[in-house]
C-alpha cells in the first residue's frame, strides 16, 4: 500500500489540472510495475501481473458522479481511486460512498475517494485489510472498566405489576 500513500501525497497541480495528474499519477505506478492498459475508465488504468489501478477525475454534478463510478466498476480493477474536488459544490466524499454502495455491487474492488483541494481520502472496502493486520499483531488485553450494568439497584421501586411505580 506505498503506493496508495504516494498517490494520496499529490498535490493539486497549479495548471493542466487533468494532464499533470495523469502524468504524476502514472509516474508512481510506473515506479511500483504498473503499465497503462485500455479501460473504460476517462483518465487511465494501469495494469501489472493480476493487478490493476484504475482512475477517474470527476468535478460535475451527481449523474456524471454515477457515471464515474460505473465507469470504475466495470473496468474491474482491484484498486480504483476515485478524485473529486470540494470546490466542486456536488457531493461530499461520504455522498459519493453512500451512492457507491447503493448504486454499485463492488464486491472485492476497493476505492479511494479523494479530495484535491483538502487531501481528505476515504477508503471505501478496505474492512478486511484492517481486519487481517489486527488478527496478525499480538493481542493487547482489554482495560478494565466499569460493568455495563448496575449489579445492585440502589432505590426501591414500591408497586404492583401493571400499576404506576414509585421510587423512595
Amino acid at each position: 500500500m506505498e503506493m496508495l500513500e504516494e498517490m494520496l501525497r499529490v498535490k493539486k497541480p497549479a495548471s493542466r489540472l487533468s494532464e499533470s495528474l495523469k502524468e504524476q499519477y502514472s509516474a508512481i505506478a510506473f515506479r511500483f510495475g504498473y503499465f497503462e492498459a485500455q479501460s473504460p475508465c476517462w483518465l487511465y488504468m494501469m495494469r501489472k501481473d493480476g493487478a490493476a489501478l484504475a482512475l477517474e477525475l470527476q468535478f460535475g454534478n451527481v449523474r456524471e458522479f454515477k457515471i464515474s463510478l460505473e465507469r470504475l466498476a466495470a473496468s474491474g480493477a482491484g484498486l480504483c481511486l476515485f478524485v473529486t474536488s470540494s470546490f466542486a459544490h456536488t457531493m461530499r466524499l461520504e455522498g459519493v460512498r453512500g451512492l457507491l454502495y447503493k448504486s454499485f455491487e463492488i464486491k472485492r474492488q476497493k476505492f479511494v475517494l479523494l479530495d484535491i483541494e483538502t487531501g481528505r481520502n476515504l477508503k471505501v472496502n478496505f474492512e478486511w485489510d484492517e481486519f487481517k493486520g489486527k488478527m496478525g499483531s499480538p493481542q493487547e488485553p482489554l482495560p478494565a472498566s466499569k460493568p455495563v450494568f448496575r449489579e445492585v439497584r440502589r432505590k426501591k421501586i414500591y408497586g404492583r405489576r401493571g400499576q404506576h411505580k414509585e421510587q423512595d
